[in-house]
């Protein structure tokens, strides 16, 4: 089974004074404007880059002027992330105190959960301890300080062979990927792109090429079925291509339609068709990031691919951990309920539901049908119901 993400609590950041999220591998997450679904995006963008360099004075990068704690309250945020993988459940806690311009950590705990939990890091205010784990299991483990800086988790730091859950932690968490419509960066998507070894999409689309290099060359069966999903939705698509252009190293890719004598390149695409084509190249992909975050991928569609896309997302969530953000009701509708999660805002603060845990959901759904979902996400009775 792959490294999943199976539940994340978060205390004291912007509208989570203590949000409780138990995730699946496949997460739809619904609710009014202002009810967290990007600060969830955002916290856990901040856990994935604090793994890999050190927390800014702004804490979450580029958030200047933005209040970050959750008001009323002190102002320190935390987290609790379980995750589950490899036979065995992993807990990851820590805590952060301001203010904005001088946080420090001042808590942070790695622990393997099992009838004899086994602590891998501990960390307070002045430094952390690590313990070893031997090559020969009849050893024992060894202790070992850490100093990290105040601005640095301390699994920044866990590299090298004698913390191998540790770094595989730390891998998992780094590997975490955040999309969104409005984030992918069109003009570079339709410019040249160096050839990479093994690449994943990145956050702004801009290696899309490349990607499809990948693909092509070294992944042919995705490649393949990447082209015949995009034949059952585009009406006159007929193949892809990439190939050499530019410099050396360099590649385009190149789209071939009926009724058009050349090849069109990526810079001929709508914004649409290139949306369609960054969640479809992720979905396909052999190695997918561990963590898939995408904020509205309904967005610049047509309506008929939302389903397919729907499918796609579930299928791809065999092989990773999908989480969605929509306000698309035709695009929920496309889910199984068990799949949806709503936020909801309630006193001043945020709280996570399962709508499908819900009896009074359960009866009206059984009286008209599972279509009824749309419905009542656009009358907003769906997010009351849960």
């Amino acid at each position: 089974m792959y490294p999943r993400l199976t539940s994340i609590t978060i205390r004291g950041y912007r509208p989570f004074r203590e949000l409780v999220a138990p995730l699946g591998p496949l997460e739809v997450l619904v609710g009014a404007n202002g009810t967290g679904k990007s600060s969830l995006f955002e916290f856990l963008r901040f856990l994935r880059d604090s793994v890999e360099k050190d927390i800014p004075p702004e804490i979450v990068e580029g958030n200047v002027g933005i209040q970050l704690f959750h008001q009323p309250g002190p102002q320190r945020l935390g987290w609790a992330l379980q995750l589950a993988g490899e036979g065995e459940t992993t807990s990851y806690e820590g805590e952060l105190m301001g203010p904005v311009g001088s946080a420090r950590m001042i808590d942070e705990r790695a622990v393997v959960l099992s009838a004899k939990p086994e602590v891998l890091l501990e960390r307070g205010e002045k430094n952390a301890s690590v313990w070893d784990e031997p090559y020969d299991p009849e050893e024992q483990l060894i202790f070992r300080p850490w100093f990290p800086r105040p601005n640095q988790l301390a699994l920044n730091i866990a590299t090298g062979p004698h913390y191998p859950r540790l770094y595989l932690l730390r891998e998992h968490i780094r590997s975490w990927r955040f999309y969104g419509a409005f984030a992918l960066a069109k003009e570079k998507m339709r410019q040249l792109a160096f050839i990479e070894q093994e690449p994943v999409l990145r956050e702004d689309g801009g290696n899309l090429s490349s990607v499809l290099h990948y693909l092509l060359t070294e992944q042919r069966p995705a490649f393949d079925e990447l082209q015949q999903h995009l034949r059952s939705i585009i009406p006159g698509f007929r193949g892809l291509s990439v190939k050499a252009r530019g410099g050396p190293g360099q590649v385009m890719a190149f789209w071939q339609e009926e009724g058009v004598d050349e090849d069109l390149s990526l810079a001929d695409l709508s914004d649409g068709t290139l949306h369609l084509l960054c969640w479809i190249t992720l979905c396909v992909h052999p190695h997918p990031p561990d963590l898939i975050c995408i904020d509205e991928p309904d967005q610049g569609v047509h309506p008929r691919t939302l389903p397919l896309l729907a499918g796609l997302f579930q299928k791809a969530a065999d092989r990773t951990q999908i989480l969605l953000a929509t306000h698309a009701s035709y695009f929920l509708l496309q889910f199984d309920l068990a799949q949806i999660a709503v936020l909801r805002k309630e006193g001043g603060e945020v709280r996570f539901y399962k709508p499908g845990n819900s009896a009074a959901l359960a009866e009206t759904l059984a009286d008209f049908g599972p279509e009824e979902i749309e419905a009542l996400h656009r009358s907003d009775e769906l997010e009351q119901l849960a």
